[in-house]
């Protein structure tokens, strides 16, 4: 009896088990609609407008209480099968990714509750010039892709805010094997309206005529024809003796004013050396301890002027700076590092230290490549990015040389606008470098 009973028991526990099994099986497919809706009258009154690679296409939606949404079904040249979905709040809906300006043929389908489609209707709808395209032509012409100083610059307008690749090659000798090829020098991906990518393959050098050339392609895939352009870069030095010129007298100092005069009668390097010594010490990337520019409890905005020496007058068009860096790196990107900064210059600067004889260059900002924001410590690019030192291009308003120029310091990282004398707060640098002509 007892093993009659024991083998019941067997027969029951496989039993729930393969019940067990079974079910998992039936679940692995998917969950089951509640409810399968009546199949919808198609589409009607449909219509399209060319956009940039694809079109928007109206129509009129079928009456059905069942409609859920709006399906449109195309390829691309690449072969791609694409869907695009729509809302039954909406009456159109768009289709993109398109190579070129051509007709295409696009099938759409009302679709009701339990994913039950209405009969297919056809409609051939004509694109708009792609944006990779229209971006890519813009390199033909001088005002998107020409030379500069040390390098070339190449500005983009991107509209619709579309994902894009750019990327520019050199022709230039392979140190190897001694042959000319396309070499890839800057790949830029951005979904940004509008920028300059900027190359800087010649500073320093004796500038030489050069062949480049720049491709574009989409979040699709499609690449444009290669646009070429020979072009020769200005020469670009580095500018050396500067100095930091001493305001006449702190009356000149004055917050109601909007700061006449400079400030570093107040500011001192960590270690006891003065503002000049350490903006142009030659150190890049400071350690603790190492020279830096504190402007020790400095006001907000605040400014210093710098002295090229006699006899010279040039054209800017970079400034270099390192913020303070320390270990750990609890400064950068805070509240002593600077975010926004303008720079004036003049040949004859006013004695008592006022704006009359100055002329606006350009503003400069500062960039964090991870794209965080105050108080978010530093990424490990963000760290890469602030020991290379910062570019900031200066896009020269006119032919004009000048001696003097003079840094107005704006904005901090942690958002300071503003901030009076005394506060606690700092403003550092750790060095900096001028270039031009």
């Amino acid at each position: 009896m007892k093993i009659i009973d024991r083998r019941n028991l067997v027969l029951l526990y496989y039993s729930l088990f393969m019940f067990m099994f079974y079910a998992g099986c039936k679940e692995d497919l998917g969950i089951e609609p509640a409810r399968i809706g009546a199949k919808p009258s198609p589409l009607t009154n449909l219509q399209f407008q060319s956009i940039p690679g694809g079109a928007t296409i109206s129509y009129n939606l079928p009456n059905d209480p069942d409609l859920r949404y709006v399906v449109a079904e195309y390829t691309l040249e690449n072969g791609t099968r694409m869907v695009s979905k729509a809302s039954v709040y909406d009456n159109q809906v768009r289709v993109q990714g398109f190579a070129k300006v051509d007709q295409y043929k696009v099938v759409l389908k009302a679709v009701s509750v339990g994913d039950v489609a209405s009969d297919p209707v056809n409609l051939t709808i004509t694109t708009g010039q792609p944006n990779y395209i229209t971006i890519a032509k813009s390199f033909e012409g001088d005002a998107a892709f020409y030379a500069t100083f040390g390098g070339i610059n190449a500005k983009y307008l991107n509209e619709d805010a579309e994902n894009i690749v750019i990327r520019i090659f050199k022709w230039q000798k392979d140190s190897t094997t001694g042959q000319y090829h396309w070499a890839t020098i800057n790949e830029t991906y951005t979904k940004a309206v509008e920028g300059t990518i900027r190359v800087r393959d010649q500073r320093g050098l004796e500038p030489v005529t050069t062949d480049y050339a720049v491709v574009v392609r989409d979040q699709w895939k499609n690449m444009s024809d290669t646009i070429k352009r020979r072009l020769t870069p200005l020469a670009e030095t580095e500018f050396t003796g500067i100095k930091v010129l001493q305001p006449p007298a702190m009356a000149a100092f004055d917050t109601a004013s909007n700061l006449n005069g400079d400030y570093t009668v107040r500011s001192t390097a960590s270690n006891g050396e003065s503002m000049q010594i350490a903006f142009f010490d030659g150190t890049a990337a400071n350690p603790i301890g190492a020279k830096q520019w504190w402007g020790l409890n400095a006001p907000l905005p605040m400014q210093f002027t710098l002295d090229l020496g006699a006899g010279k007058a040039v054209q800017l068009s970079n400034i270099k700076m390192w913020s303070r860096i320390t270990t750990p790196p609890e400064n950068l990107f805070k509240a002593t590092h600077i975010k926004e900064f303008e720079v004036y210059a003049s040949n004859n600067p006013a004695a008592d230290g006022s704006w009359d004889s100055w002329t606006y260059i350009t503003t400069g900002y500062s960039n964090r490549p991870s794209g965080l924001t105050f108080p978010a410590e530093p990424t490990a690019e963000d760290i890469a990015y602030a020991k290379a030192g910062e570019d900031f291009e200066i896009d020269w308003p006119d032919a004009g040389r000048y001696r003097y120029f003079r840094i107005k310091i704006t904005a901090m990282w942690d958002g300071a606008l503003y901030r009076p004398i005394p506060n606690s707060a700092t403003i550092t640098l750790a060095e900096m470098k001028l270039f031009g002509r």
